[in-house]
């Protein structure tokens, strides 16, 4: 027990703590932020055989 860190038992930081998964969520929302919508909300083709769910996974081929 004496070598688990204090702030993970009391939540006090002492020293260097640093928040990565913040800090990385943050970065990548910069980056996409940085890359910006240009296209995304364009119009796509219809597929027809999407629209319906009766046929058995695999029917079309490919890996289930």
């Amino acid at each position: 027990m004496a070598d688990i860190p204090k702030r993970d038992t009391t939540g006090k930081c002492e020293g260097e703590c640093k928040d990565q998964v913040t800090q990385l969520q943050k970065d990548q929302q910069k980056k996409i932020d940085k890359e910006g919508m240009e296209g995304s909300t364009a119009e796509t083709p219809s597929v027809g055989h999407a629209k319906k769910r009766n046929q058995a996974p695999g029917g079309m081929g490919g890996h289930v």
